[in-house]
């Protein structure tokens, strides 16, 4: 079963199928998510109660490395994707696209882990973790998994079509974690039972987006076609600079992780993790505006339309502000509570849930612009994560020795802020006009 393109409509037409299109992606989106931390929270308990916060620590220190490796593979896809399929309504040329996306994925997916296995002990000397090293090989198979997952999702959204986004995310994924982690420990399998049910958790995700994508434009005609070397770089060349944004921006998150193992001891991270997971919520609030949004504005800067971006900026950054405000509030408020439902150890997190759900709140609006300047001026958003990344670093040794965990959130915070501000000014200076390549610089070979 495929799809037909959608139909031409008119400017203002257009405009109101926006902002509808925005409110309902956001609205079942957030629905998803809640279904989905429906389904998380068993994980939370069993990953805190049963495994304990070093057992849990080292999983999210493994999880930080290999979800960034990750983004490599699927090389910015999860964005440019809708740059070449969208508009033209031609499903054979959508296929095609798709094809080679996910040949250029699978390549660098299994790149990726032949690297991972073999220099698994050095990476893990520099967290002082060597003794982990099997299960870092163990999570580094779920790279293709996640790759092969983020182009499929990706390209149903291309129609404006989030129910299969919603189901994987936040259904398949996080109740195939709980169940497999659950019955891992049953087993004995320790913490390798949990790096073990993350990757049957995206084993699960890949086969269900893989049927999501063929019930939307056939997987004969996705697997059934010419390969052009052609396509591929064009493919590649249009990707990179977001893939390098990306890697920056998700990067700059896990530095966290990253400087937690390298500073403090594999139970920190445990603590800090469990801060994250509930933040989470209100992250998750904010890209759940991404799906809808991502091609809705790269159909509005293929065409030059300037007033129906900004109306989709400030429409998705407003309903943005109104959702996360209560989520920070209720963190305020019950945090402490709430983490020691846990366990009673992360409890001490609390301080850090408060620094990076404020953080959070703010970053996540400002940090809208980063759609269109991903269609407008790639290399922009480039070079904003890279100077987030450069100020964490100057400051993080100095904020960790005076404030310890809340030091090294303090600076996640601050140094994402500067970087936004950044690109919110380079946005709002830009033409559009003169920000894009002509229309056939976007086509498939």
């Amino acid at each position: 079963m495929t799809y037909p393109p959608p139909p031409e409509q008119s400017a203002a037409d257009q405009i109101d199928q926006d902002k509808r299109d925005i409110k309902r992606g956001s609205t079942l989106s957030i629905l998803g998510f809640l279904a989905r931390l429906c389904a998380r929270i068993p994980f939370l308990f069993i990953a805190g109660r049963l495994y304990g916060p070093t057992s849990y620590g080292e999983y999210v220190l493994l999880t930080a490395i290999v979800e960034t490796t990750a983004l490599l593979s699927t090389f910015g896809l999860k964005r440019t994707i809708f740059w070449f399929t969208q508009e033209d309504g031609d499903n054979q040329n959508h296929t095609a696209a798709i094809r080679h996306a996910l040949i250029l994925g699978l390549i660098l997916s299994l790149a990726l882990v032949a690297t991972i296995q073999i220099f698994a002990a050095t990476i893990l000397q520099f967290f002082s973790a060597p003794e982990i090293r099997s299960n870092l090989i163990i999570l580094s198979c779920a790279i293709p998994f996640i790759s092969l997952t983020d182009i499929f999702l990706s390209s149903t959204l291309s129609r404006r079509i989030i129910r299969y986004e919603i189901v994987v995310r936040s259904f398949v994924e996080p109740i195939a974690l709980t169940v497999f982690s659950l019955a891992l420990y049953s087993l004995g399998m320790g913490s390798t039972g949990l790096v073990t049910a993350f990757l049957g958790a995206f084993i699960s995700a890949a086969i269900v987006s893989a049927y999501a994508c063929s019930r939307m434009f056939g997987l004969r005609e996705i697997l059934i076609g010419p390969i052009e070397l052609g396509t591929l770089r064009n493919i590649a060349k249009k990707s990179l600079s977001t893939c390098l944004h990306d890697l920056a921006r998700v990067l700059l998150t896990r530095l966290d992780t990253f400087a937690v193992g390298y500073f403090f001891s594999t139970s920190a991270v445990g603590l800090y993790g469990m801060a994250q997971q509930f933040l989470t919520i209100v992250e998750k609030v904010a890209a759940s505006f991404y799906p809808m949004l991502m091609p809705i504005v790269s159909s509005a800067v293929s065409q030059l339309d300037r007033p129906r971006l900004s109306n989709q900026i400030r429409s998705a950054a407003a309903r943005l502000v109104c959702l996360q405000l209560p989520v920070v509030l209720i963190f305020y408020v019950l945090g402490e509570h709430l983490l020691g439902l846990i366990g009673s150890e992360f409890s001490a997190a609390w301080l850090v849930l408060i620094i990076l759900s404020i953080g959070c709140w703010v970053n996540s609006t400002i940090q809208l612009v980063e759609i269109p300047l991903t269609y407008m001026r790639p290399s922009i958003n480039v070079l904003g994560s890279l100077f987030a990344i450069t100020t964490y670093l100057i400051f993080v040794t100095r904020m960790q020795e005076r404030f310890e965990l809340e030091g090294i959130a303090l600076t996640s915070v601050v140094a994402t802020l500067l970087a936004n501000t950044l690109l919110l000014f380079v946005y709002v200076r830009t033409p559009l006009a003169k920000a894009i390549k002509p229309k056939h610089d976007r086509a498939v070979p």
